[in-house]
């Protein structure tokens, strides 16, 4: 298997678009891939609601995946993520694809009809979706993802449980890491104890990274990576270093982020490219069905971001840079 350096951050890629949010801008997003990677973290491509791939057809997710290679290749860590449609011959595929373009590696979740689990599945399903994909892709880093996608029926949660993830680790080598979201810390503990050290165990979400790292989390793969890499990865860098200072005085910086654009008034994803546009990316609109903020949102947005002073630690577009 082709050696790659996995990051503990780890982010989700959005698409640029015009103002419409209808054409898609191949510069901005090729800048916005550097901007993430030259952070510190590894970039996802094909992510579910926050990024709109979910809303793409087939030919416009593969242009993005193949453009996202042609820009990372050999230069820091790029991998897919696969969604959609629900048939597991068809998805098979799909990962076979994200391996002969040349990402690094992928995400795989429990298997969804196109991303957004209509259906759900049972546990012994989710295992032999698994699998089939797994024995499908060897040599092919995979990072599994017990929650997402497709509702697990049967399941602690609706998700797949510690001891299927960790039979599947014993099983296949290739396996790059964990990736979960238990509703609690005591979750959180079921899934590192049944890992047990094996592979990284990274979470999606969270508010107070610092305390989910104390618990023995690795890192983190989320949407913050795309408005401020160098924040997230320095925090768990610094953590992981041993520089516990630093790492909770960045994780506090992480969480008022997360508060901003999960403000739940903004209706999440909605809130992101303005954000992003406001730091000085041109990331154009969000596409239909969904819409704009209203402008008293926008500007509650843009205040609160100043407040954040992200350029002092991000390598933000000159004109975002303030004083």
């Amino acid at each position: 298997m082709k050696k790659i350096q996995h990051k503990p951050s780890l982010g989700n890629m959005i698409a640029p678009m015009d103002k419409t949010g209808e054409r898609f801008n191949e510069a901005a997003y090729r800048r916005h891939i550097r901007y993430m990677s030259d952070g510190g973290t590894g970039v996802f491509v094909g992510g579910p609601h926050a990024t709109e791939f979910v809303n793409m057809d087939r030919e416009e997710r593969r242009k993005l995946w193949e453009i996202a290679v042609d820009e990372n290749r050999g230069k820091a860590p790029i991998y897919a993520i696969v969604f959609g449609p629900g048939s597991t011959t068809e998805l098979v595929k799909l990962f076979k694809l994200a391996k002969a373009i040349g990402f690094d590696g992928a995400q795989l979740y429990p298997a969804a009809q196109d991303g957004h689990g209509n259906d759900g599945i049972f546990l012994h399903e989710a295992e032999r979706y698994f699998r089939d994909v797994l024995e499908a892709t060897p040599g092919f880093a995979m990072f599994l993802c017990g929650y997402h996608g497709g509702e697990v029926i049967d399941g602690p949660n609706k998700q797949v449980t510690p001891e299927m993830l960790r039979k599947l680790v014993d099983d296949y080598p290739h396996i790059a890491g964990v990736t979960v979201n238990p509703p609690n810390d005591a979750g959180i503990k079921l899934f590192l104890a049944a890992i047990d050290g094996k592979k990284p165990v990274r979470m999606a979400g969270a508010l107070d990274w610092y305390q989910k790292m104390e618990l023995g989390v690795h890192g983190f793969h989320s949407i913050q990576q795309s408005i401020a890499p160098k924040l997230c990865s320095s925090m768990m860098e610094s953590f992981l270093a041993g520089d516990k200072k630093k790492a909770k005085a960045l994780s506090q910086r992480i969480k008022a982020l997360n508060e901003i654009i999960h403000t739940p008034r903004y209706y999440y994803p909605r809130s992101i490219k303005h954000v992003l546009n406001h730091l000085g990316f041109s990331v154009g609109g969000i596409r239909r069905p969904y819409m704009g903020l209203s402008e008293a949102m926008q500007r509650e947005i843009e205040q609160r971001m100043d407040a954040m002073h992200l350029e002092d630690i991000e390598d933000l577009p000159k004109k975002a840079k303030r004083k």
